[in-house]
């Protein structure tokens, strides 16, 4: 039997995730905030440290895939943001690379968005701090601006750490790859649309397939990554979005 962590799992696209990894006779390891076999809040140092803790224990050492998963929306405030959608997302990804690759088949997904193709949003600095694991910097960089820009930053830096890693992570065997959902019928997308200064932009966002989508469609792209079938993708980020970010960037290839 595979054993995957699932970061995020209360709720949303990391329930979804779990939920469909159960069907198909997988153990999970839910980690939350609430409602999961371990609590800890990623957006602290002691918060991640419990969260090892934890996870290590239940699994003895051995995982088979991990899913970054949990994250604040962009209606929070943007220090607690980058610390949880960054610094708590990629710890959950470095800390456990060593029981990837002892596990079967080992494989990570990141959980990005669509919004991370905004690079127009991000300040400047906030990616560098990023990636230099300076995570009271990136929180000074961000402080004054609001939930939104946070948001973007910390999800463009995800994508990008997984992409760096992919020649690392590679030479241990254990594939890492990011999936990035566009409009996503979960929690997060109620909240902005119940806010009057998120919900226009929202609506507005262009979907050319033209419609949201449920958050189990979106764990599809999910399993695949983890699965078989994608035994030769490594280092990717994987749109689920109904073709945003193709309208967005249409030359980028």
């Amino acid at each position: 039997m595979r054993t995957v962590l699932v970061t995020g799992s209360a709720s949303g696209l990391g329930a979804a995730v779990s939920a469909r990894l159960r069907e198909r006779g997988q153990r999970v390891i839910g980690l939350d905030v609430r409602d999961a076999e371990i609590l800890a809040d990623l957006g602290s140092v002691a918060g991640r440290e419990a969260a090892v803790a934890g996870v290590l224990d239940r699994c003895g050492g051995t995982l088979d895939g991990v899913v970054s998963c949990a994250g604040l929306g962009p209606y929070e405030q943007p220090e607690p943001i980058i610390s949880v959608n960054y610094f708590g997302a990629v710890a959950m990804l470095d800390r456990f690379v060593d029981a990837l690759a002892s596990g079967d088949a080992p494989a990570a997904v990141a959980i990005s968005s669509v919004g991370g193709a905004i690079h127009q949003l991000v300040p400047a600095g906030v990616l560098e701090a990023c990636h230099a694991g300076d995570e009271k910097r990136a929180r000074e960089l961000l402080a004054g601006t609001d939930g939104n820009t946070a948001y973007v930053s910390a999800k463009r830096a995800l994508a990008q750490a997984a992409r760096r890693r992919a020649t690392a992570w590679g030479e241990r065997g254990v594939r890492l790859n990011t999936v990035a959902p566009g409009k996503m019928e979960t929690p997060m997308l109620d909240a902005l649309l119940a806010d009057e200064a998120s919900a226009p932009a929202i609506n507005a966002m262009a979907v050319p397939l033209g419609r949201s989508a449920p958050a189990d469609e979106i764990a599809n792209a999910v399993l695949y990554l983890l699965g078989p079938d994608s035994s030769y993708v490594h280092g990717q980020v994987l749109y689920v979005d109904g073709g945003s970010e193709a309208v967005m960037r249409p030359d980028e290839v």
